[in-house]
């Protein structure tokens, strides 16, 4: 006995659709369709695509027949099965699909924390600048370009992968401009596809079709289909899914590109739209410039390798350019860092969500770039050349965690347990000089703790970072060897300025944690072979917010860095504030950390100061009542800029005339830094006690990192 399901799909915007698939039946019972093989199903994806509903109703009813089905059956054989009595009902149901709903490897629903909802005011404004960005991106691409989302509840998926779309009727006597799209690739032989549209003003606008990437027997991983009206064509001239205005009658053919089309340079760059894409980036260590087009969620089944793109020794420093513009698209289900090492790159516009790295490896992670270099490399002609700091910017990490764990145990059920006899040694009774009994040591030494590399939800180690924000984010490392440090935007970067983190926790085997940095000693160039060069850069941490941190660590925990001190000179935090901060530091005896048997180091803006040569001088930042503003110091220092407060003083607005002071570096009187911290109207970054100050520059951030409370 065979088995297949009938599902009515409605979306709740009016809108709906059907789809039949083949069920698997085990030990004679009568199957039910799950949510997982309707939500795979490429039927599913095409009627979901661009539409904003929370929810999908699916209608099923579950038929039995003894006719052989098979997947590729068109629709109508299915009706007709059920029409002649071919098939027989023999169970129906209903179930509701959350658009919004994320599922692990194993299926299993990933939950995510409810977003406040003081914060969904703030949405509107960002919303609007976040959409009017988007769009003005989108139509830099392309020729004559008015892009147009192709309403996928009235396409029709062809055979060879071709997405056509309803075109709208033309009357017979209007003037009319034809789109044929040459279809002689096809392995059964099809028309010429014939689009037709109205002349307005000279022009016809019309919708292209695209291709589908689901469809395995037609995409190449890595590269995207597209059109060309010149037959021997190597670009792509028009993009599938979108609108063009057509001034004649046009003939299109169909081309392959890497990527999602471009060709790699700063005026055209390569076009980053799917997943698979990524990966072609990773397998060729890609360099150029890149432009991320639309939203990218990796599938469940899917994993990502790390893309490492490091300069390579040349004299033209634009030779060996990385650039990564995210566009303000998200980047959701990553279960690796998305870049492993870079040097002299920029990354900005990256928006990464929903995602977990789950690891046993003990290296530095983080979400956007685990390691930044700047590397110097000495020519041919004697010159040197440097990779220089990479930048981020305006990039976002959210509700997303990494775990560094030992991996699960081999399955030893079934391996019988060989077990000997425990030998016992006696008594040993130690005398000293005196014939008295030396008394064995109460306490045991403590053995020596391994600890380095470094966990950031924007970077490991380096990079100049401004203007990010990162919210829901944690860090456990449950390895026994310890992370050195761990940071809100960064374990150890060159330099953040402009930044926020709300809501992050950094627990397990962890030595230094900090609300925005482990450490800020800053960064050092590296030579051509990995070696460390002597001179020390950056350090400074500028107009930086962090708060609702939770630290459970061993040595220390800072409201902004658990570590100062650096080998650079000069280095400033300013205009800077922590606040709501629960701090566990220290040497416990039990996992529940109750019992504290060594206490570390705690403070509200710096909690120790490290091996630097150069102390930090904290200035226009407000610290925590409850902490000091420095928990233990021997350089660095703060002026009396520097005000401590309580709870209730962080709502109140005159903490802008500290944050928003100019900062003049006393080093480099040139060098001069102005808080951008601002408030918006009631509910934009606060609680029931009020509003907080936020950096301007992440405020259009806010509306990426939000996630819909599935429970709802």
């Amino acid at each position: 006995m065979r088995y297949f399901c009938k599902v009515r799909l409605e979306s709740g915007r009016d809108s709906e659709t059907t789809l039949f698939l083949i069920l698997d039946a085990a030990d004679g019972e009568v199957p039910n369709p799950d949510k997982r093989i309707i939500t795979e199903s490429r039927e599913y994806r095409l009627f979901t695509q661009g539409k904003h509903a929370k929810l999908v109703v699916a209608e099923y009813s579950v038929y039995r027949t003894e006719t052989e089905i098979t997947a590729n059956l068109e629709n109508e054989r299915f009706e007709r099965m059920i029409e002649t009595g071919e098939a027989e009902i023999v169970s129906t149901g209903e179930m509701q699909i959350a658009r919004n709903e994320k599922r692990d490897k194993s299926g299993a629903v990933i939950r995510k924390r409810s977003f406040p909802k003081w914060l969904v005011p703030a949405i509107i404004g960002g919303a609007a600048i976040f959409s009017m960005m988007a769009f003005s991106i989108g139509k830099n691409f392309g020729r004559n370009t008015a892009v147009t989302e192709m309403q996928t509840e009235s396409v029709n998926v062809a055979e060879d992968g071709l997405i056509i779309p309803k075109q709208d009727a033309v009357p017979d006597n209007a003037e009319q401009i034809t789109v044929t799209i040459d279809r002689s690739y096809s392995a059964v032989p099809v028309e010429d596809l014939q689009l037709k549209g109205a002349v307005s003003k000279g022009k016809a606008n019309i919708l292209l079709p695209e291709f589908d990437k689901t469809d395995f027997f037609t995409h190449v991983p890595g590269y995207s289909w597209g059109f060309t009206s010149d037959p021997n064509g190597k670009k792509i001239e028009f993009y599938g899914g979108q609108a063009y205005d057509f001034a004649e009658d046009t003939k299109l053919y169909r081309v392959l590109v890497k990527y999602g089309g471009g060709s790699g340079t700063k005026d055209d760059p390569y076009r980053i739209d799917y997943f698979d894409q990524l990966e072609l980036m990773s397998a060729e260590k890609a360099r150029g410039y890149f432009v991320q087009t639309a939203d990218i969620a990796f599938p469940i089944w899917a994993t990502h390798t790390p893309i490492r793109t490091v300069n390579e020794l040349k004299q033209d420093p634009e030779a060996e350019y990385f650039e990564y513009d995210g566009g303000g698209f998200l980047i959701e289900n990553l279960d690796a860092p998305l870049f492993e090492t870079v040097s002299g790159a920029v990354i900005k516009n990256v928006n990464i969500r929903n995602s977990a790295i789950v690891s046993d490896e003990y290296k530095d992670y983080g979400f956007l770039v685990c390691t930044a270099f700047n590397y110097h490399y000495l020519a041919e002609d004697e010159q040197i050349y440097e990779t220089g700091e990479t930048v981020i910017q305006h990039c976002s990490v959210s509700h997303s965690s990494i775990t560094i764990k030992v991996s699960e145990p081999v399955n030893v059920e079934d391996q019988t347990a060989v077990t000997t006899m425990e030998v016992v040694p006696p008594d040993v009774i130690e005398y000293d000089e005196d014939g008295n009994i030396i008394e064995p040591e109460d306490e045991p030494v403590e053995p020596t703790k391994h600890a380095e590399h470094c966990i950031g939800a924007i970077t490991g180690i380096g990079g100049q970072i401004d203007g990010c924000y990162v919210t829901d984010f944690g860090i456990f490392n449950d390895l026994p060897d310890y992370y050195l440090y761990c940071g809100g935007i960064s374990g150890k970067p060159a330099a953040v300025t402009d930044s926020a983190v709300y809501y992050y926790s950094a627990q397990g085997n962890i030595f230094n944690a900090g609300g925005i940095v482990g450490s800020a000693a800053g960064e050092r160039a590296y030579d051509a072979k990995g070696r460390e060069l002597p001179d020390c850069y950056g350090g400074n941490i500028q107009g930086c917010l962090a708060r609702n941190i939770i630290l459970k660590t061993e040595t220390a925990a800072g409201g902004i860095a658990a570590e100062g001190t650096t080998d650079a000179e000069g280095a400033l935090i300013s205009n800077c504030y922590a606040n709501e901060l629960d701090f566990s530091c220290g040497v416990f005896k039990d996992a529940e950390r109750v019992e504290c048997i060594k206490a570390g180091t705690v403070g509200g803006i710096i909690a120790v100061d490290g091996s630097g040569r150069n102390g930090h001088l904290i200035t226009n930042s407000v610290s925590h009542a409850d902490f000091m503003v420095i928990g233990q110091k021997t350089r660095s220092e703060f002026d009396d800029t520097v005000r401590q407060a309580p709870a209730y003083a962080y709502y109140q607005e005159n903490i802008l005339t500290v944050l928003n002071r100019n900062t003049v570096n006393p080093v480099n009187p040139k060098e001069i830094y102005t808080g951008t911290f601002m408030f918006g109207e009631d509910g934009v970054f606060g609680d029931e006690t009020g509003n907080l100050a936020y950096p301007e520059k992440t405020a259009d951030l806010f509306s990426i990192t939000i996630v819909e409370d599935e429970n709802e």
